[in-house]
């Protein structure tokens, strides 16, 4: 069932519905104006399967609503008053102060955004329009939607924008002339499309509150089967009409009846490759001259370059012979500087396409943790899914074992790595594993950290007080274990790169 058969909407176009389609047949627009202000979107709205998707917290936040995502959950959180609205990732059911409602369309992330339909807006009692190809939208204030006069306009103009008379503006508004002026607010219509959503529950033996805190006092006492209405949500709390008057019930006092059923399975973005921009991307060719000494491994290292690579631009096999003088050809991969959401987050590189380039093995740089603001310096020591990492001393380390709350974990976090001038959005895991600090690497020893047990010791930094490595993620890198994706690493550097 729709949302719109549960909320008084008015919602008016001056432009049909299948304009609306054309308008974003081209896929972006630039910018969307919301109460008369023009925003610059993180991220650009889109046309998606015949729907038009707008970030959530930004569109939020310009009609005065509180919005925001939790990565764990997954879900999107906004409230409008006394009511709250939780969406699913990737699902078109929506918790609507505790009840399934279907809205025909689900959220989605794009460009490291949340984004909503843009007709949901309609749906909660917002008016939409159309400048051109721009959507325009308005909050009822007091029963009312009002407009600021821009430079251009007439009441003509305004009047097809919004699909009213010209002689109802005057009305409204008292205007003896047709004449208006810049900055003039102007009221366009009347409304009763403020957000006024209830529904039909009943309660279990429960206390009435008359705000929503246990420490408030008591309004009466309901006993197991009251019919209440339920009129607002507020966090653990739902705001109620009862017998015994208005007042709060706690979140297990409230029986809720569901007509939708809410059983889809939770989204899978973060367990899939994550699309990144790699237009701007070029690849230019040098040589390498073979010295005494050089092996296929230590060249790849020396120009920064996967030694499969390397192989393969060259017509060569892991078993080839290289001689003195002989001259390589070497990939250069120029990878473009992505745009990041804000000065605090870091660039979402793809690991395969941008990521293993702009961090070679043996690249030094430092790791920012997003929450403390601690850092230290690490390097890249090897890793082909993804960077196996070491602290460069004992302080690093001992700063990052701070960060991780003094012991070794493999719990992951978002960090912003500083590299080669670049800010770069990371997952980073709290737990050195698979070496033994001074012992040579690739040396065989027992006692691996992270009880890795038996076998070559992948510690390459000795005296930095870290057994083995950690491993540093950026975008789609994958686990050595079995070359999938993993989920958490994906959320943690999206975090990093301003997953909003």
């Amino acid at each position: 069932m729709k949302l719109k058969m549960f909320v008084a909407m008015i919602v008016v176009f001056s432009v049909a519905a299948g304009i609306l389609a054309a308008s974003y047949a081209e896929g972006i627009i630039q910018d969307v104006l919301i109460n008369n202000g023009t925003v610059s979107w993180s991220s650009s709205p889109i046309n998606l399967n015949g729907e038009t998707y707008i970030p959530l917290k930004e569109s939020a936040s310009n009609l005065q609503l509180t919005a925001s995502f939790d990565v764990k959950t997954m879900n999107a959180l906004m409230n409008y008053g006394e009511n709250e609205l939780k969406f699913r990732l990737d699902n078109d059911v929506l918790s609507l102060n505790g009840k399934y409602i279907n809205i025909g369309a689900p959220i989605k992330i794009i460009n490291n955004t949340v984004m909503i339909p843009l007709d949901f807006y309609k749906q909660i009692g917002m008016t939409v329009v159309l400048r051109n190809t721009t959507p325009l939208l308005f909050k009822p204030v007091d029963g009312k939607i009002i407009y600021k006069v821009i430079s251009g306009d007439s009441l003509w103009k305004i009047s097809q924008l919004f699909g009213v008379s010209i002689d109802s503006i005057r009305q409204l508004n008292n205007l003896p002339t047709t004449s208006i002026y810049i900055g003039q607010l102007l009221t366009i219509k009347l409304t009763d499309s403020t957000f006024n959503y209830s529904y039909d529950a009943t309660s279990t033996t429960a206390s009435l509150f008359t705000a929503p805190s246990f420490q408030s006092l008591v309004k009466g006492y309901l006993s197991y089967g009251t019919k209440v209405k339920v009129t607002g949500k507020n966090d653990l709390w739902y705001k109620v009409s009862t017998p015994k008057g208005e007042g709060y019930l706690y979140k297990s006092s409230v029986i809720i009846p569901q007509t939708v059923n809410d059983s889809a399975p939770n989204s899978t973005h973060f367990n899939n490759i994550i699309p990144v921009d790699s237009s701007m991307n070029t690849t230019e060719y040098t040589t390498y001259k073979v010295v005494s000494g050089d092996n296929l491994w230590s060249i790849s290292e020396k120009v920064g370059l996967p030694v499969n690579e390397l192989i393969q631009a060259n017509g060569l096999t892991t078993n080839s012979v290289l001689n003195i003088g002989q001259v390589l050809k070497v990939p250069v991969h120029k990878v473009a500087i992505k745009k990041v959401m804000g000065s605090q987050y870091g660039e979402l590189l793809d690991w395969f396409t941008e990521g293993q380039y702009v961090i070679p093995v043996g690249a030094i740089g430092r790791l920012m943790d997003m929450e403390t603001g601690l850092s230290f310096y690490v390097q890249r020591t090897m890793g082909a899914s993804h960077s196996d990492t070491e602290t460069l001393s004992g302080s690093d380390t001992a700063i990052m074992n701070k960060i991780f709350g003094g012991s070794w974990t493999w719990n992951i976090r978002p960090m912003i790595l500083e590299l080669g001038g670049r800010k770069i959005a990371v997952s980073v895991n709290g737990m050195p594993h698979a070496g033994v600090d001074g012992v040579p690497l690739n040396k065989t020893v027992s006692n691996r950290s992270g009880n890795y047990g038996t076998g070559p010791n992948y510690d390459r930094i000795s005296g930095n007080g870290m057994d083995g490595h950690f491993d540093m993620y950026v975008l789609n890198g994958r686990r050595h274990v079995d070359n999938m994706v993993d989920a958490d690493n994906q959320k943690m550097v999206s975090v990093a790169g301003g997953l909003q």
